[in-house]
């Protein structure tokens, strides 16, 4: 699948706070973003409209892990990356293995460069 050339991220965090720090971040350097505050409206998104997802691991209503797989299911190729304060052993070693891992709040420049370098087309 090829993918729109949109610098449009997905930002997913059920955490008000932190979704907002990223997306002001991100919005600053010129790219947009559609939020989602849980697994169910993060999956709604249509994958075709994004560069790339940055996904919370606890979301409230699921996991980032199966926002992941289930956004690649359906957009094989689609950058996914985690920003979390931490989850279950299980569902990190799940997360590590699919994609990079950032750590809040430590990792905030990262994950920012992370979704900047994707919207680039890196």
């Amino acid at each position: 699948m090829s993918f729109p050339s949109t610098k449009t991220a997905l930002i997913a965090d059920d955490t008000e706070l932190a979704r907002t720090a990223v997306v002001r971040r991100l919005s600053a350097d010129g790219v947009s973003c559609v939020e989602a505050s849980s697994a169910a409206a993060a999956t709604a998104i249509d994958p075709s409209t994004i560069c790339c997802a940055l996904l919370d691991l606890d979301l409230g209503d699921g996991n980032g892990v199966d926002v992941a797989v289930a956004l690649q299911k359906r957009a094989p190729g689609l950058r996914v990356a985690f920003f979390t304060a931490g989850s279950s052993p299980d569902i990190l070693a799940r997360a590590t293995a699919l994609a990079p891992v950032f750590g809040k709040p430590d990792d905030l420049e990262r994950a920012v460069a992370w979704v900047k370098s994707c919207a680039a087309g890196a």
